[in-house]
């Protein structure tokens, strides 16, 4: 059974928003007009990298690329969105369109596991979150703590897909979301294709880290670099969300870092849950309650890892929060219960041991993003953060 990845509540929201149109991506005039002139002076590259942070919009873009490159009635800037194939591109059923992403084994698809086993559940969860995640797309599926891996079959999968002429449009266009995840030897097997594909072929790879892609493969594409959001480019994506205010907005953009995926989610988390949750770990480290500790890294290891993440974001927040608070209050972007909370807490560690906090968090996120074993990160947190209160004690 596919997991639920958003609340129903942020689902009916998704029904009305169009990712396949270059009008649909807030902001980014530079790249959309790069890409639409190089398509008008016939220099669209055969093999491009769309390369950008977690939560940027290449994946965005090269839909909207696709889309217009096969649209039927396409203005100067953009796609007409109503001819057939601007239709089947908004629900990713375009037949000359391909995807290859990561994908792991399951219970009932352990042999031959590529993209085309899993592809209703990929389309239907990009149409709903264009900006997803690697992480969030397992555990949509289900992939639990399973590694994400391209392998060598697809590369065979897509090889018979690029023998047949395109159906209905011009160009036969395969997306490969995150190729960092391609196993060495499918790495190797797509150098052929990449560097002399069939006739009006296209590949667009979307990227999150081009440092992990070999250089064999680098060399055969055309690096376009996708900058992430400004606020105000976020500010008017996350516009949609009707009955959120605009600090909460403000907030949720802070806390991203220019992820517009990451954004969403924090506007939707229960960020009063969390709020308690903080405070019970910080009061149980602060008391030495090493019982209580115990229960946090239970609940902690419970949650899924974008729970978890979320989570610990969230508390890195409130600890730059309260060593800002401790500079100047008027420079604290956080809520009345939040700001309840801090302007206690504050009081309870000096400058250097919040720097010490804010250093270990960041730490474990980056630990978590790499699957370390989060109970022992959590507990090692908790123990690190309970010696500082020690000290100051």
């Amino acid at each position: 059974i596919v997991k639920v990845f958003i609340s129903l509540k942020t689902f009916f929201l998704y029904l009305f928003i169009n990712i396949m149109r270059f009008s649909d991506i807030p902001g980014l005039d530079d790249e959309k007009n790069r890409l639409i002139d190089s398509f008008k002076s016939n220099k669209v590259h055969h093999a491009i990298l769309f390369s950008g942070q977690k939560g940027s919009a290449n994946l965005s873009l090269s839909l909207a690329f696709s889309t217009y490159i096969n649209c039927e009635k396409k203005s100067d800037m953009d796609s007409c969105g109503a001819c057939s194939s601007c239709i089947k591109m908004d629900k990713l059923i375009h037949p000359d369109l391909n995807f290859v992403f990561p994908v792991a084994p399951t219970t009932k698809i352990n042999k031959e596991v590529i993209s085309d086993k899993f592809i209703e559940s990929w389309r239907s969860s990009v149409i709903e979150s264009p900006y997803l995640s690697v992480d969030d797309w397992f555990e949509i599926y289900g992939f639990e703590n399973k590694q994400p891996n391209i392998s060598k079959d697809e590369v065979r999968n897509l090889i018979k897909k690029l023998t047949l002429k395109p159906f209905e449009s011009n160009f036969k266009i395969n997306i490969i979301w995150l190729p960092e995840y391609l196993h060495l030897s499918t790495s190797n097997a797509m150098l052929k294709v990449l560097e002399e594909p069939p006739g009006n072929t296209l590949f667009f790879l979307v990227t999150n880290n081009d440092q992990k892609l070999i250089s064999t493969i680098k060399s055969r594409v055309q690096n376009f670099k996708v900058k992430r959001f400004s606020d105000s480019e976020m500010k008017k994506y996350l516009s949609v969300y009707k009955d959120i205010s605009e600090d909460e907005v403000d907030q949720a953009i802070y806390l991203s870092d220019g992820d517009i995926n990451n954004a969403q989610k924090y506007l939707y988390a229960s960020n009063s849950e969390d709020l308690d949750k903080v405070k019970v770990w910080m009061r149980a480290c602060y008391s030495q309650n090493f019982s209580e500790i115990n229960s946090q890294v239970e609940w902690f290891n419970s949650l899924s890892k974008i729970k978890k993440r979320t989570f610990l974001t969230y508390t890195l927040k409130l600890m730059r929060e309260a060593l800002v608070s401790r500079i100047d209050e008027s420079l604290s972007r956080i809520s009345v219960s939040e700001m309840s909370f801090i302007s206690k807490f504050r009081m309870t560690l000096n400058s250097q041991e919040f720097e010490s906090i804010i250093i270990y968090i960041d730490e474990n996120i980056r630990f978590l993003d790499r699957n370390a074993n989060p109970k022992i990160l959590f507990l090692d947190l908790s123990i690190k953060i309970s010696d500082l209160f020690k000290k100051v004690k």
